[in-house]
């Protein structure tokens, strides 16, 4: 039985006598074979980015009718190998009908799904007991039977043991070849051992394995994007961002990550003095932070911008002149450019929430940045240049229109005064008149096409 919290989780989430008989060995031999990507693999082995381990099978069978045989066949056996791994249930050889029970990392969290709960922890609590669990099972291997059980406990004793590539291949979800490549060029350094690659703290390395998804040419020109950044100090925005994680922390510590996002806008707003009268100024106002700002063209050109800061680099933000989300076909200035705002207030978020452990956010086609981390930064932009509070202010004095001609002059008006993309302006519309519990995303997906 697996207990969360004191509670039972699994085999059957709050049944107490729901107990499984299994040989421990067995338990042992999984948490051996499979400790690295266990502990040290963060991504998915498909560019797909689920937001529960339980779904990525599911994502990747809607697609496979639209792919050649033999990609989908590839696809299929790399999802088998990960849910060897990552579902427990797999553990017990010849015990069948047992529920799944996912266990995958997620930055400093700890994915745990049950058919019925999803947990995330944190994940050196998950990794002391998982060490625990199998220091115990070695312990009472040996006073079983020492001689026959040698192996298996050597096995376990061995289990951080790696080659620098190796390491890095299972913490950044490259190819081995590609990351031997990487070590060779010096593009990315070596971990020092396996605690180094658990840590997740060198900022290169998380760099290149956000745009991991990506040609290996491009990955190398992302980590190059990234090396540009020196390396500062940056106190004032050192102490927002602690202050924003502890409310998060106190206040909305199992809200969703959309409704996180928008109380640290919200927090954010009313610490920096921000008037809803006007556009927020936010590259002035991310210089004062002390965050360093970049903007040129750079490949490729799905890449919107790159916020950075860890141990050795930033904090910075690289905004790419060649995403015409950045610069669009009438923009001659990136800080005039209303997509370069949002696009900045999106990386401010990650500086704020996501920046403890060296998070590199890459905003790029195929990012293998969590889901959750990119719906918080979503919503924290929208929210940052245009409260929802502002936004059925406007909508209300508009007498709350619902048809094409009206919901278009109240986007118009948000957009000139708040400096903010369509997409935003329809978005910040429709969660304002879903408080008064009316659905307009058909109209203003009119109004505001592919937002």
């Amino acid at each position: 039985m697996i207990l969360i919290d004191g509670e039972p989780a699994w085999p059957v989430p709050g049944e107490t006598e729901a107990l499984v008989e299994i040989q421990i060995d067995d338990l042992l031999a999984h948490l051996t074979d499979f400790w690295k990507p266990l502990m040290l693999r963060q991504v998915y082995p498909i560019d797909a980015a689920p937001s529960r381990p339980s779904t990525l099978r599911s994502i990747a069978e809607a697609e496979w009718e639209h792919m050649q045989p033999e990609a989908a066949a590839a696809e299929d056996e790399a999802i088998t190998r990960f849910e060897e791994a990552h579902d427990l249930s797999h553990a017990f050889a010849g015990l069948y009908g047992l529920p799944p029970f996912w266990m995958m990392r997620s930055g400093e969290d700890y994915i745990l799904e049950s058919s019925r709960a999803l947990w995330r922890l944190p994940f050196d609590d998950v990794r002391a007991s998982l060490n625990a669990t199998g220091d115990w099972i070695c312990a009472r291997l040996h006073e079983a039977d020492a001689e026959r059980w040698q192996d298996a406990i050597a096995a376990w004793q061995e289990r951080d043991a790696g080659d620098a590539a190796g390491l890095l291949a299972w913490s950044t979800g490259l190819d081995r070849d590609l990351a031997t490549s990487l070590l060779k060029e010096g593009a990315l350094e070596p971990p020092q051992n396996f605690n180094d690659a658990a840590n997740d703290n060198d900022e290169l390395r998380i760099a290149a394995r956000m745009a991991g998804a990506l040609p290996a040419d491009q990955i190398r020109e992302i980590i190059g994007l990234a090396r540009q950044f020196a390396g500062h100090e940056a106190e004032a925005l050192k102490a927002l961002a602690a202050d924003a994680q502890a409310m998060i922390a106190e206040r909305f510590p199992h809200a969703k990550p959309f409704e996180q996002g928008e109380a640290a806008a919200r927090f954010v707003r009313e610490r920096l003095s921000i008037t809803a009268d006007r556009a927020v100024k936010v590259f002035e106002m991310a210089t004062s932070l002390g965050i360093e700002l970049r903007h040129n063209p750079a490949e490729p050109p799905s890449l919107d911008g790159l916020a950075i800061w860890g141990p050795r680099h930033g904090p910075g933000v690289f905004l790419n002149e060649a995403s015409g989300r950045i610069l669009g076909r009438d923009d001659r200035d990136v800080e005039a450019s209303l997509g370069a705002r949002v696009t900045m207030a999106h990386e401010l978020c990650h500086l704020l929430l996501d920046g403890e452990h060296a998070l590199s956010a890459i905003e790029v086609l195929k990012a293998r940045m969590p889901a959750g981390v990119e719906q918080r930064a979503k919503s924290f932009a929208g929210e940052f240049l245009v409260p929802t509070d502002i936004a059925a202010e406007f909508w209300h004095r508009a007498k709350r229109p619902v048809d094409r001609a009206g919901l278009d002059a109240v986007v118009r008006e948000l957009i000139e005064i708040y400096e903010v993309t369509r997409s935003v302006a329809a978005w910040k519309v429709e969660h304002a008149a879903r408080r008064h519990a009316v659905d307009l995303s058909a109209t203003l997906d009119s109004v505001a096409p592919h937002r």
